[in-house]
């Protein structure tokens, strides 16, 4: 089986797209829920159009973005929000 050059591309850019939201939830770069809401529907798009660059039928393909993409992106925002959470645990308080 060989996978073509756009297909490739989009399964890159999925790991980017996760990748991504993992340090900026990490890294505080922004609200948490914003961060979180743009990564999944990132990455539910992406898969969505990784599975049609794979010729699959659109509602196959919908499904495979929803489940694979949703589902990659809770466990990366479990992930970090745990090491975020004990990041945060380990800070000595702030003195007044």
């Amino acid at each position: 089986m060989t996978t073509n050059l756009p297909s490739l591309l989009l399964f890159v850019l999925f790991a980017l797209v996760l990748f991504g939201m993992y340090i900026a939830i990490r890294r505080h770069w922004g609200p948490p829920l914003m961060v979180a809401t743009l990564g999944v529907i990132s990455s539910v798009v992406v898969m969505t159009l990784n599975g049609l660059a794979r010729r699959s039928t659109f509602y196959q393909s919908v499904v495979a973005g929803l489940l694979v993409g949703g589902l990659f992106s809770i466990g990366v925002l479990a992930i970090a929000y745990y090491f975020a959470t004990n990041e945060q645990r380990k800070k000595p308080p702030v003195e007044p």
